[in-house]
């Protein structure tokens, strides 16, 4: 059963339009479950547009298979990979803003210690659009595990990056990388000589008062009963929850370039909103300017990624088919997603747990295409 919405803000939609948006959430979220899509799930729409301000939230279903806990606005789900672009995009931005580096900025410049030679030209922009020619990804953490102290793992996860052989030739195609921002999680840690979750939450998430609602490592904070379940761990023989799924991230303790963040609905949309806003034009913070943010946003003819940040990949994307081409976001491996029409000036932010309990429930794949088609063909109507 689906439990319906939360308006955060009912003043940006006339209430017919918000209830023909929620009536098409209610059948989609309603059709998710039954066909076991997910166990629990939030959507979130934010509008920002001349007129018309404000933020929606729908949830539907539990957090966890046994339906001991309702899924609400509050309640937590691993982002995955979209630590990518909200943590270490961002955290990357804030150091070229400051000087300390630039896109082209070379892995010999930054890293200490013996490079080999064909990834000592690597660039932070080649990193951030996946074109280091490094491969999408290896189980490092079969490995990690022995070592004692997550210090010495982050020392040794490293070291195995750079000496992972490259699947191309370095700036030809994008090939999506875990490893690449597992690097760039280290080298913010290099350049800034503080950690990346000190050094995003004191510049990024601290500022938009976004701490309470972005965080890594949720149990420290957070009750276990407002987080959704993810997988049972085959290595742990448990089910996850509070604890980041991806297994590389868990053995750095759960802090690392690539996934780790945990977040709300209202998080995410808070965070998307200032990426709007900035891009824009309003300089939100000192220390992230809208020239560098419409930089970063910018792709290549051909191009799907941007600078740590995807786009929709035409009719076939999972963003759907009717996001302008000015659009940016990004999915997550447990069922998370959020896209940003910079044109239209509308979010929209899907958190769910698919992979509760296991990852090979891959519904999501033919669901999200379609979820995101439904919203749009309303949500452009209001925008004309």
């Amino acid at each position: 059963m689906a439990n319906f919405s939360i308006h955060l803000n009912s003043m940006a939609l006339p209430d017919k339009e918000a209830q023909d948006i929620e009536n098409v959430i209610k059948i989609l979220f309603e059709q998710a479950l039954s066909e076991r899509v997910f166990s629990g799930g939030v959507t979130g729409i934010l509008i920002d547009r001349p007129g018309k301000k404000g933020m929606y939230v729908w949830t539907a279903g539990y957090t966890e298979q046994e339906k001991k806990f309702i899924v609400s606005e509050n309640t937590f789900f691993d982002l995955a990979s979209l630590t990518k672009p909200l943590v270490t995009t961002l955290s990357i931005l804030i150091l070229i803003e400051r000087g300390k580096i630039q896109f082209n900025t070379p892995l010999k410049a930054i890293l200490k210690g013996p490079i080999p030679k064909s990834k000592r030209n690597i660039t932070v922009g080649d990193l951030l659009r996946h074109k280091s020619g490094l491969p999408a990804y290896r189980p490092y953490f079969l490995d990690l595990n022995t070592c004692e102290g997550f210090n010495k793992r982050k020392e040794k996860i490293v070291e195995f990056i750079l000496a992972e052989p490259l699947e191309k030739p370095l700036r030809t195609v994008s090939v999506y990388s875990d490893l690449g921002f597992i690097l760039l999680g280290h080298i913010i840690e290099v350049v800034s000589s503080e950690s990346l979750e000190v050094f995003w939450s004191k510049n990024i998430a601290i500022p938009l008062l976004l701490q309470d609602r972005l965080l890594f490592q949720p149990l420290l904070k957070v009750d276990i009963k407002n987080i959704a379940a993810t997988e049972k761990c085959q290595w742990m023989k448990r089910t996850l929850c509070g604890e980041v799924h991806d297994e590389n991230c868990r053995s750095l303790g759960g802090i690392a370039g690539h996934a780790g963040l945990f977040g709300t609905v209202e998080g995410v949309m808070e965070l998307c909103g200032f990426l709007l806003r900035t891009w824009r034009g309003e300089k939100i913070l000192s220390h992230c300017s809208p020239q560098l943010l419409k930089k970063t946003f910018g792709r290549e003819e051909n191009e799907e990624w941007c600078y740590g940040f995807d786009t929709p990949s035409g009719e076939k994307s999972s963003s759907g088919k009717y996001f302008s081409r000015m659009t940016v976001g990004h999915l997550g491996f447990t069922g998370t997603s959020f896209w940003i029409d910079l044109y239209r000036g509308i979010v929209i932010v899907l958190l769910t747990n698919r992979v509760h309990p296991s990852r090979e429930n891959e519904k999501i794949k033919e669901f999200r295409p379609v979820f995101h088609d439904r919203l749009m063909e309303k949500l452009i109507k209001i925008a004309e």
